[in-house]
């Protein structure tokens, strides 16, 4: 299968996203695993990036906290984050994560905004790159952390003017990529990171 360099792109965002997910909410993952070998083994796959093997002794424990919203939301959450950054790394998990998307959207929708967003464009970049079939793809509107008219005025308001400009234009990925080529060498304000992203 052909993929353009747009979708390389958004697949290696959605997994670092899903990453930090994972990283800023290590106290989730305390809570993930039933026994110290199970919390111990499942650090060290999150310190290599999320990447599981269906031998590995925490990963039923990852599968049913992922499947268990209203008993831990946020171990549900990043249980779910692991998962597809698995699947989108071509990982040894197993499951195709179908059931999840199509049990959990709503659930997934309650989610903080960036969590939110890291799991929907997981499932979305899973789907774009048949890693995972979903019915329906998530909506944009719930792919973002922050929505296109605050990014806008941010930008405006720390005078971002010709990236405030390039992105009201609405580029193409191929422009939207030499945008980002462009500033990635710079530290990136906040503003900056927002618009590009």
């Amino acid at each position: 299968m052909f993929t353009s360099s747009a979708v390389v792109f958004r697949t290696r965002q959605a997994v670092r996203d899903l990453q930090e997910v994972v990283r800023t909410h290590r106290d989730a993952v305390d809570r993930i695993g039933t026994n110290g070998a199970d919390r111990s083994d499942l650090m060290q796959i999150i310190d290599n990036g999320c990447l599981l093997s269906s031998e590995d002794r925490s990963y039923s424990s990852v599968l049913l906290a992922a499947a268990l919203p209203d008993e831990d939301f946020n171990a549900f959450a990043v249980a779910t984050a692991v998962l597809l950054a698995d699947r989108l790394q071509d990982g040894g998990g197993t499951d195709d994560l179908f059931w999840n998307f199509d049990a959990f959207e709503d659930h997934y929708r309650l989610a903080d905004s960036p969590v939110r967003a890291a799991i929907m464009n997981g499932f979305r970049a899973a789907h774009l790159t048949e890693r995972v079939t979903l019915r329906d793809v998530p909506q944009p509107t719930f792919c973002l952390t922050r929505q296109r008219e605050d990014v806008l005025q941010l930008l405006a308001s720390e005078g971002q003017h010709q990236l405030f400009q390039d992105i009201s234009a609405s580029p193409a990925p191929e422009i939207a990529g030499k945008l980002w080529t462009g500033v990635a060498k710079e530290d990136l304000t906040l503003s900056v990171a927002a618009g590009l992203r």
